[in-house]
């Protein structure tokens, strides 16, 4: 990751960052060159500009960010109020007719926690030219998180966009050369946000219960009046993994959860498998589902227009494998609303040159009990993908705004990283 005072410092080292390890690719709009997907954090988000913002210009779809966003400040703002350790503010940006649309917007989420007295901002960016339009996203991320701050009463705290795609245009790379500076990309814990990058899906796991285990913050919850062992969590802010072969070791042997019940998770409640290769058209909840991961992804009967953006994003890559519009968006305007959100907002597949990207944009991740199987089912996914549209390998991502362990688990998470060997004593005893 990324992590700076301010959005200008920010800006200069994701530029260098790009013309460091970026390599180039076609697009439709020019050639342009990209680098592995960013974290990027700042500590005190100010405007680049000093002039009044008026984000309405930024169209898109017949739209403007304006239009989708203004209408679910307050209701942000009001839960915030109502419950100031929520983990449920997040706000959809995305809808699923942008697939139709060939500017599609770049921010699709902007998920709000309140920590310690203070909000903090984190962005999900499809694609973001860092040269021409790195201000602009800023921004607007401030804009919104001072709007809900004087509606709420809040502090501002932090920001930080989690960019999939991030890249600069050739024809724009000597005049990124000198707005470019030296970039440190940061690894493991810290307070405003952790990256790590391991081998295998099992590692990842037991790398974040080791994170939150040791360093984590203490925090309510609003499961407490419903679930008397998770009135309280321990947790770290923004956990960013990058697991390089999600092939190998995929199911740690402490694992709350089988292979099988593993598939059966992404192939009924993440892809609606027996449709895969294909467009589902009529509805797919099972009696007693108010959603699934598939429902939303796939055939949401209560969209103004029902896409299958899974589909959509199938028939983009096999088009063009390159593509930076392939998102599925799996939150919606209501979610605000509802006492039991989805805690996966959205993924996106970037093509690239060793392989396809899946990158996982959650909200809030319980990493004991959910986050195993929710990188197992996320990961098969992605592979899934990679095979229909020719690709070789893949890639996963995955990144929660909270991610945490409740009060009660942690006695078996302790058992998990400290456990007890035997002594000789013991050994004997037991001949």
């Amino acid at each position: 990751m990324i992590l700076t005072k301010d959005w200008s410092e920010a800006r200069s080292q994701l530029l260098g960052k790009i013309l460091n390890s970026g390599e180039m690719y076609k697009s439709r709009f020019g050639d342009t060159f990209r680098c592995e997907p960013s974290l990027i954090v700042i500590e005190k988000p100010t405007y680049f500009f000093k002039l009044e913002r008026d984000f309405s210009g930024w169209r898109f779809c017949g739209e403007s960010y304006s239009s989708r966003i203004e209408p679910l400040l307050t209701k942000a703002a009001n839960k915030l109020k109502s419950s100031p350790f929520t983990r449920r503010v997040s706000i959809p940006i995305w809808r699923p007719k942008d697939h139709f649309c060939d500017h599609p917007p770049a921010i699709t989420e902007i998920s709000i926690l309140p920590i310690d007295g203070e909000i903090h901002a984190t962005a999900f960016i499809r694609s973001l030219d860092a040269y021409n339009f790195f201000m602009y996203n800023a921004d607007f991320i401030t804009y919104v998180l001072e709007t809900i701050s004087l509606l709420s009463g809040i502090e501002i705290g932090s920001a930080a966009m989690l960019v999939s795609i991030p890249h600069i245009y050739q024809r724009d790379e000597k005049k990124a050369e000198k707005a470019a500076e030296d970039f440190k990309e940061v690894y493991g814990h810290k307070k405003l946000a952790t990256h790590l990058k391991e081998d295998y899906i099992s590692t990842a796991w037991h790398s974040a219960m080791e994170v939150i285990f040791y360093n984590g913050y203490k925090k309510r919850t609003e499961w407490g009046e419903i679930f008397e062992g998770q009135e309280e969590s321990r947790f770290v802010h923004r956990l960013f993994i990058e697991v390089e072969n999600p092939y190998e070791h995929q199911i740690h042997d402490k694992a709350p959860f089988t292979r099988k019940y593993g598939i059966e998770y992404a192939h009924d409640y993440m892809i609606y498998a027996k449709c895969i290769d294909k467009p589902v058209s009529e509805a797919i909840l099972k009696e007693g589902e108010s959603y699934t991961y598939a429902e939303r992804a796939r055939y949401c009967e209560a969209d103004d227009v029902v896409v299958d953006q899974f589909y959509m994003i199938l028939t983009k890559l096999k088009e063009d494998p390159y593509r930076r519009d392939c998102y599925v968006g799996i939150s919606r305007p209501w979610d605000l609303e509802s006492d039991e959100p989805p805690c996966l907002r959205g993924y996106q597949f970037v093509g690239r040159k060793g392989g396809l990207g899946g990158i996982f944009f959650m909200r809030s991740n319980d990493i004991y009990g959910a986050m195993h199987a929710n990188a197992f089912a996320f990961s098969t996914l992605t592979q899934y993908v990679a095979e229909l549209t020719g690709f070789e390998r893949h890639k996963y991502y995955h990144f929660a705004v909270d991610a945490h362990i409740y009060a009660e688990f942690l006695t078996a998470v302790k058992e998990i990283l400290e456990p007890e060997s035997p002594s000789y004593l013991s050994e004997v005893a037991g001949r």
